[in-house]
C-alpha cells in the first residue's frame, strides 16, 4: 500500500486527521495552488506515493449545507486561456473514492460530482451561482486541482475530500476574504485576527463564519474516524 502525503492548507484542517498511523505524510501548505503544488512536491520527495488534498470548501450547489462531504469524481482547474476555453480535468482514483464513499454512508452526508479550483476566492453568492451554472461543479477550493496536477505528473493515485465551510447562499466580507488571501497565507494567526477584528461592521458575518467552521470541524473529524482516508486503494496496482 502506498504512503499517502496529504496536503491541508491551514492548520485545523492538518488537526482533523489526527495522528495517522500508517505513516502518511502531511504537509500544510498555505492557501493557493502554488503553494500546494510545491508542498506536494515535497511529500512526493519525502516517499509519498498517492496524494490526498483534506480540507473545507465553499459550496457552489445550493442544496449543500454546511458539514456536506464532497469526495469529487474529478477536479477542475479554469484553463485561464480565452473566453470559452474548456477546464483542465483531473480524474480522482475510483476505487479510492469509492471505498471512503461506502465507509462514509450513514455518517456523514456526501456527495460526488466535480470541485472547481479557483485561482481566487470565490466570495459571494453572486460569484458562487455564475460558477455553478457555467461549470456544474459542486463546490469550490483553491488547492485540489494544483495537487492533481503534480499526481499527474507523477502518476499517483489522487483524491480530494473537501467538507463545506460556506454555503452557496453565504457571502464573505471582505475583511474575512483579505486575512485568508494567498499572499497572506504565511502571515501570523494574531495578523488574521486582526484583520477580523478591526472591522466591526463584518462581526456578524465573522460570528457566523465561526458557527460554521465548527460544523466543518466536526464533520472533517467525522470523515477522519469512519473513512480512513489515508489508505489508498490503487484499482491500477491492484491495492
Amino acid at each position: 500500500m502506498s504512503v499517502t502525503g496529504v496536503v491541508a492548507a491551514l492548520e485545523f484542517e492538518a488537526r482533523c486527521l489526527a495522528s495517522p498511523s500508517d505513516g502518511s505524510l502531511i504537509g500544510i501548505s498555505g492557501i493557493g495552488g502554488e503553494n500546494a503544488a510545491r508542498t506536494a512536491r515535497a511529500l512526493i520527495t519525502a516517499g509519498a506515493g498517492a496524494l490526498l488534498s483534506w480540507g473545507v470548501a465553499g459550496a457552489l450547489d445550493p442544496a449543500l449545507d454546511c458539514g456536506s462531504a464532497v469526495l469529487p469524481s474529478e477536479v477542475l482547474r479554469p484553463a485561464g486561456g480565452p473566453g470559452g476555453s474548456p477546464p483542465q480535468r483531473f480524474e480522482t482514483c475510483r476505487a479510492w473514492r469509492e471505498r471512503m464513499l461506502a465507509a462514509l454512508q450513514g455518517h456523514v452526508r456526501v456527495v460526488s460530482g466535480a470541485l472547481l479550483s479557483s485561482a481566487a476566492p470565490v466570495p459571494t453568492a453572486t460569484a458562487k451561482a455564475r460558477l455553478f451554472r457555467e461549470t456544474r461543479a459542486v463546490a469550490v477550493d483553491m488547492e485540489s486541482a494544483a495537487v492533481a496536477a503534480v499526481a499527474a505528473d507523477h502518476g499517483l493515485p489522487f483524491i480530494a475530500l473537501r467538507v463545506i465551510l460556506d454555503t452557496a447562499r453565504d457571502s464573505l466580507p471582505e475583511s474575512i476574504m483579505r486575512a485568508f488571501a494567498p499572499a497572506d497565507a504565511s502571515r501570523a494567526g494574531c495578523w488574521r485576527a486582526w484583520a477580523l477584528v478591526s472591522a466591526p461592521r463584518d462581526w456578524g458575518s465573522v460570528l457566523q463564519l465561526a458557527a460554521r467552521y465548527r460544523c466543518a470541524t466536526r464533520s472533517l473529524r467525522d470523515c477522519c474516524r469512519h473513512a480512513d482516508p489515508t489508505r489508498c486503494i490503487d484499482a491500477r496496482a491492484g491495492r
